[in-house]
């Protein structure tokens, strides 16, 4: 790798990292970082060492104005499927193109009015919903919104009919850009909402169709995204140049909206400011700064994964808010996952980084020809999105070329960006390779505390199991037009509940144990369903490939019990299922308390249902087993 002396790509990144409010006051990457005495405590990082100006938006972040690019262009996102390309100077032309098609005061062939800039009164305007599988255009229309100043709703494209229309109705979505694959399920939302009274507001003549053939301008009547780019490609050139030198407004501002994971109810919209935005992006500069200083030598060249939804929180941050941070980042989209494809992807463009959710994870460490494909490349691994078990964290880590377990970070739609475990020895910091459950250290600008939930006072004393409270400038200003749900959120002014059960050690960092709500309360005691998953995925036969534990009612209609759902391993054939529940149950009995242990039963599934980022439905188990759907096996 060329040094920086003679890279001008790499001093444009360096001078621009300089200039993005993060250096001066970090801490020194070698020197030792301190706890926390109180029972608040904060990143090794520091806070955010200068104020993010109060008009920024995350484009103008990403972008800015006055040297938006490097002296060199490079391939910024690849298809995996396709091997099409996209340079770094021509997504940049894209978001300009699509932005003057849709800004209000533009060509705009959707008509759209005033854009919404949040849920307070006299803020309610156009919202486009971006309903989608990974493909190469959703970074431009995400940052071609920003431009335009129209904020955006990202929709699963995993979303039943009945699930869309109710995401759309909660994001108020005025207009849609949806992939030509979805958009019979769309028809049918809509259709679902003409029976239904109120609540949608989606007008069928503000969609548009995101279409893998670029050569069409239009799809079932409606306009394409490459159509809406040749619009604003065609803008006359004066014309375009006024576009260039407007200010784009940020700040308080609404940017976007996530699409809660719904594991406890139907999905919510979460608002994402565009200060939020920056503040997430200045965690990962700040964070991969201080990991480059710690270690030393010359700059890497990352090639990214790209596994993760980019409607999801954590898409958000790998590739809306990293755009244009990283020296040669390259993203290799993945439209869908198939375990084969990935595989074969990191060999033939030597990927070095794996940013996962733990479904992925689990999948690759249990894939039977994992040796036989080249890894060598990969130097940076990590999972986040849901709780990812140690013994899927050690099994896949084992595999790698670090032979460490898999990190995971900590974060959620209502904060995108929590904790992760850092580089052995930055901060003076010990390693979490070897600690259970751990989700490392605040990353830069957050505070935390780990509150008991039901005192709502601090817990006394490290290592205590508590709520764990975030404060920060990436934390959610609320649930969009929920204003009861957003007061749940907060207990206290700038304080956001969690809702998991955590807790802190001496060096200030954080072990997971589970999502408070999910907690089985058993004879006055508390069980964290984790921790007996746990349990039967680290039997040492290998017995369990998955596992789901809920607390159900027992036979006299009072008293709750543990109850597992298993996915049985391949070292399970050959035993009945007598045989293997018999095992189990013994091991559970040897290993935990006796009222964590499955008084509930124990029941032999194919699959464990989980959102597309991983998280477990145990809501959905609970539910069938309370329809009859399911018995209890008779051990």
């Amino acid at each position: 790798m060329t040094s920086s002396h003679h890279d001008p790509t790499l001093e444009y990144y360096e001078k621009l990292g300089q200039t993005r409010f993060v250096s001066p006051k970090t801490p020194d990457v070698h020197s030792i970082y301190k706890p926390s005495t109180g029972p608040i405590f904060s990143s090794p990082y520091g806070p955010f060492p200068e104020p993010i100006p109060a008009d920024l938006s995350i484009h103008d972040f990403c972008f800015p104005r006055d040297n938006p690019l490097p002296p060199h262009d490079y391939d910024a996102l690849i298809s995996s499927a396709t091997d099409e390309r996209v340079s770094l100077f021509q997504l940049y032309g894209r978001i300009k193109a699509f932005a003057r098609a849709i800004a209000p005061d533009g060509p705009n062939p959707l008509h759209l009015g005033a854009p919404a800039t949040g849920d307070g009164p006299g803020q309610d305007g156009e919202i486009l919903g971006i309903c989608s599988r990974n493909h190469l255009d959703w970074p431009m229309l995400a940052h071609a919104c920003f431009r335009a100043g129209v904020p955006f709703g990202g929709v699963s494209p995993a979303s039943t009919v009945a699930e869309m229309r109710h995401v759309l109705g909660r994001m108020r979505c005025t207009g849609l850009i949806v992939h030509e694959e979805l958009l019979g399920k769309v028809r049918r939302a809509v259709e679902l909402a003409r029976r239904e009274a109120g609540g949608f507001w989606l007008d069928e003549g503000k969609i548009v169709v995101l279409s893998e053939d670029r050569g069409r301008m239009e799809v079932g009547g409606w306009p394409t995204v490459e159509a809406l780019v040749r619009v604003g490609l065609g803008v006359d050139e004066g014309v375009a140049r006024g576009f260039e030198g407007r200010r784009v407004v940020g700040g308080e501002r609404l940017a976007f909206l996530f699409q809660s994971s719904g594991t406890s109810g139907l999905p919510k919209a979460m608002m994402i400011t565009h200060r939020n935005a920056i503040a997430i992006a200045q965690q990962s500069i700040i964070d991969g700064r201080a990991i480059g200083e710690f270690i030393g030598g010359d700059p890497i060249h990352h090639k990214i994964l790209g596994i993760v939804p980019c409607y999801h929180s954590y898409g958000a941050i790998v590739y809306i808010a990293r755009i244009n941070l990283f020296r040669y980042a390259n993203v290799m989209l993945l439209p869908r996952w198939n375990t084969k494809h990935a595989l074969e992807t990191i060999e033939r463009y030597r990927i070095t980084s794996l940013p996962m959710v733990p479904q992925v994870v689990r999948q690759l460490a249990q894939y039977p020809d994992l040796h036989k494909h080249d890894l060598s490349s990969v130097i940076a691994v990590g999972s986040g999105a849901a709780y990812l078990p140690p013994d899927v964290a050690k099994a896949l880590g084992d595999k790698l070329p670090q032979k460490q377990p898999v990190g995971s970070g900590y974060g959620m739609s209502e904060a995108a960006s929590i904790s992760r475990p850092v580089t052995c020895g930055i901060f003076g910091l010990p390693s979490s390779a070897d600690k259970l459950n751990t989700v490392g250290y605040l990353l830069p600008g957050m505070s935390g505390r780990i509150v008991d939930p039901t005192t709502m006072k601090d817990v006394p004393t490290r290592n205590t199991p508590g709520e764990m409270w975030v404060r920060g400038e990436n934390v959610t200003p609320g649930y969009f037009h929920d204003a009861q749900a957003t007061a749940e959120l907060f207990a206290e002014p700038g304080w956001l509940r969690t809702g998991d059960l955590c807790s802190r050690d001496e060096a200030d960092q954080i072990t997971y144990v589970d999502r408070f709500k999910e907690l089985i309360k058993v004879k006055g005691f508390q069980v964290a369903p984790s921790e007996v998953e746990d349990c039967l995925l680290d039997h040492p036969d290998g017995l369990v490939r998955d596992a789901c534990v809920v607390g159900v009612i027992g036979e006299d209609g009072i008293t709750v019990l543990p109850r597992a759902w298993v996915v049985l391993g391949a070292k399970a054939r050959g035993r009945t299922a007598d045989e293997v529940f018999e095992t189990l149950t013994k091991w559970v009995q040897e290993r935990l308390s006796r009222y964590k242990w499955l008084d509930g039963g124990i029941e032999q599934v194919e699959s464990i249902p989980r959102t597309e980022s991983g998280k477990m439905l145990r809501r959905e188990m609970r539910d069938r087993y309370e329809k009859g759907q399911g018995r209890k096996s008779k051990l």
